[in-house]
């Protein structure tokens, strides 16, 4: 790996790290949802997530113009990663926007 790869490495598992941890806090409030803090919870699990999705990017964008097996292995598992964050993120989404009845059921 180039030392163009490697910084790009260094700074993609630092916000890959970070997007880590705004899904661990966005499962974690979801976990915990509550009828009075419904419509704040939500704003913050919809805020963590669009950030880990901008941290993915951000990994990404440090590989832009580099090329080799490793780069191409690391862009493909965090398009993965993109992926699901943005699968969550549309959840969540329709999720805040049902509101908290769509918590009961039917």
């Amino acid at each position: 790996m180039s030392g163009s790869s490697k910084a790009a490495l260094s700074d993609c598992v630092e916000v890959v790290q970070d997007a880590l941890d705004n899904a661990h806090r966005s499962l974690d409030t979801l976990r915990n949802l509550n009828v009075g803090e419904f419509e704040f919870q939500m704003s913050d699990v919809l805020t963590w997530l669009s950030a880990a999705l901008t941290d993915e990017d951000t990994c990404m964008d440090g590989f832009e113009g580099l090329v080799g097996r490793q780069v191409k292995m690391i862009h493909d598992k965090v398009q993965n990663v993109s992926y699901v964050t943005s699968n969550a993120l549309a959840l969540a989404n329709w999720l805040a926007t049902s509101g908290v009845q769509a918590l009961s059921g039917p």
